[in-house]
């Protein structure tokens, strides 16, 4: 008697962890629900709408995919040949860009972020990324892209600090008379920080190109959260409680 007496507060105590577990997975799936700021496109400092990109947005999950071609600035300094984006608050960045430099006299550098506001992930974060792409001569004298220090021509960021970086400082790529060059790829990943993320990633590409020629890319930076083994534990002995209770006290 005095052991089925020591018995039952244990299975009490499961059930009550996984109740308290559940009930926090709940709490974590209604904040992912929750308005975010909207992504963007920002270029040399010009952030065009989304829907000047063409974005259509997936319901209030905060996710865009946006594709379009042939946008410039007011200036007209360079093109946005085309670009395919995917944003989501998941959190993952995909982009694909191509750009003109439309000065046929000096080269120009180009400043491109993938901005995203994200749900809060951690307490640690897996990363994964990547980058490559293509320069190409448009106007018969050839082509280059480069880079310098001390910037790298891809850098993952989270929360606005720069996590990984690929293609590090100094790069430089060159086609030919009307010819095209690939450049990278380079990629990272999986790798564990041990940092969460809180309220954005990005992904920030710079690179300078040569005057009237054109460059392109696929850049990609996924992040997933990593719960904390509390978390987990509590989870795991609260449905064992479930179980043994329902076994141990079945429906009439």
């Amino acid at each position: 008697m005095v052991q089925a007496l020591g018995r039952k507060p244990t299975k009490l105590r499961l059930l009550l962890s996984g109740i308290a577990a559940l009930a926090a997975l709940g709490a974590a799936v209604a904040s992912s629900a929750d308005p975010i700021a909207p992504p963007s496109l920002t270029v040399n400092g010009w952030s065009p709408s989304l829907t000047l990109l063409g974005c259509v947005s997936a319901g209030s999950t905060g996710q865009e995919s946006c594709s379009g071609t042939n946008i410039s600035p007011g200036s007209n300094n360079y093109t946005l040949t085309n670009w395919n984006v995917y944003l989501d608050p998941d959190p993952t960045v995909t982009g694909t860009l191509g750009i003109q430099n439309n000065n046929l006299v000096s080269a120009q550098t180009f400043n491109v972020t993938f901005l995203l506001p994200i749900v809060a992930q951690g307490p640690q974060v897996q990363v994964i990324g990547s980058i490559s792409g293509s320069v190409t001569d448009a106007n018969g004298n050839g082509a280059t892209l480069t880079n310098f220090a001390p910037t790298s021509i891809y850098q993952a960021k989270i929360d606005g600090l720069t996590v990984q970086t690929l293609l590090n400082d100094p790069q430089s790529f060159s086609a030919g008379s009307f010819g095209s060059t690939p450049w990278g790829p380079g990629n990272f990943g999986p790798t564990t920080l041990n940092q969460a993320a809180n309220t954005s990633i990005a992904i920030n590409v710079i690179f300078t190109l040569s005057p009237g020629d054109l460059a392109s890319f696929t850049s990609v930076f996924n992040v997933v959260a990593i719960p904390e083994p509390a978390t987990l534990v509590m989870l795991s002995g609260g449905l064992v409680g479930l179980v043994v209770l329902g076994r141990r006290y079945p429906r009439s």
